[in-house]
C-alpha cells in the first residue's frame, strides 16, 4: 500500500509538475499527516522537492531545470489566460518590450499579431513564432543554453545594457515572500536582472507552482516587480503587486 501510494504521488507530480497538500490528500485518500510523512520520505530519497504547502517533481528543484519543450506543457491553459490578460490590459501599440526566454512569455506571442510592437528577446525558441506572426524582433547575440534555448553570456548582457524597454516580461522558477524572485541558473539570472533594470515597467509571469520556494539565484526583489499569475496561493494574495487573473475573470 505504501509503495503504491508513493508511486501514485510521483506519477501525479510527473504529470502535473506540482500539487498542493489538499490535492494529494484527495487523490490518495489519506490524511494530511500521512501525506506530509510521505513527502518527507520521498524528499529524503531525492524523488521530489517539497514546497510550501505541497510538492514539485524533482526535476524542478533548486539548481536544475527541465527543457523548454517539457516545461511548455505545464499549466498551458493558465499561461495562455495570463498572456491574453496582459495583451488585453497592459500592452499598447507602439511599445518596445522585452520577452524573456520562457514558456509563459512564449504564449504572449500569438496575441502580438497585428500590433505595432517591437520585441527584444534572448529566446531562440520564440523566434519561429515571432517570424510567423511578422513581429518586429531583435534577438540578442551570445551563447545559447541548450536546455532553455536562451541566449546568455557577456555579449548578450552588453547588448541589453544599450536598450530601454517600455515593459519587460520575465519568467521565473521561484517566488519567496522574503527572499524574492529566483531562477535556477546564474547566467540566466544576470540576463533577467539586466533586462528588468532597463524596463520602465517590470512584470514577472509565473504559474502557481512557482510560489513558496526558492531557486538558486535571486534576480529581483518582490517589491520591485509586478507578478501576474492565473492562480495565486492564499498567503500571497496580501501583496498588492501580485495580479491574480483567475479572480479577475470570475468578477
Amino acid at each position: 500500500m505504501l509503495n503504491e501510494r508513493w508511486n501514485k504521488i510521483l506519477d501525479l507530480l510527473d504529470e502535473r509538475g506540482s500539487l498542493n497538500l489538499k490535492e494529494l490528500m484527495e487523490h490518495c485518500k489519506v490524511s494530511e499527516a500521512t501525506i506530509r510523512r510521505d513527502l518527507t520520505n520521498l524528499e529524503d530519497k531525492n524523488l521530489l522537492y517539497r514546497t510550501h504547502g505541497g510538492a514539485m517533481k524533482r526535476s524542478a528543484a533548486r539548481g536544475s531545470e527541465e527543457s523548454v519543450e517539457a516545461k511548455r506543457a505545464d499549466f498551458l491553459q493558465e499561461k495562455r489566460e495570463v498572456a491574453k490578460y496582459i495583451c488585453d490590459n497592459i500592452l499598447q501599440s507602439g511599445q518596445t518590450i522585452y520577452l524573456d526566454a520562457g514558456t509563459s512569455t512564449y504564449e504572449m506571442i500569438e496575441y502580438l499579431r497585428d500590433r505595432r510592437i517591437t520585441v527584444v528577446t534572448n529566446s531562440t525558441y520564440h523566434l519561429p513564432k515571432l517570424i510567423n506572426n511578422k513581429i518586429h524582433t531583435i534577438i540578442l547575440g551570445g551563447t545559447i543554453k541548450h536546455s532553455t534555448q536562451a541566449v546568455i553570456g557577456s555579449v548578450a548582457i552588453e547588448q541589453l545594457k544599450k536598450y530601454s524597454f517600455d515593459i519587460c516580461f520575465v519568467g521565473c522558477n521561484g517566488i519567496d515572500e522574503t527572499f524574492g524572485v529566483t531562477t535556477a541558473e546564474e547566467n540566466e539570472a544576470f540576463i533577467k536582472a539586466t533586462a528588468l533594470k532597463n524596463g520602465k515597467r517590470k512584470y514577472i509571469l509565473a504559474d502557481k507552482s512557482k510560489f513558496g520556494h526558492r531557486k538558486f539565484q535571486k534576480f529581483a526583489e518582490l517589491d520591485d516587480v509586478t507578478i501576474v499569475s492565473y492562480e495565486v496561493p492564499e498567503e500571497y494574495k496580501k501583496f498588492k503587486n501580485i495580479i491574480e487573473v483567475k479572480s479577475i475573470k470570475e468578477d
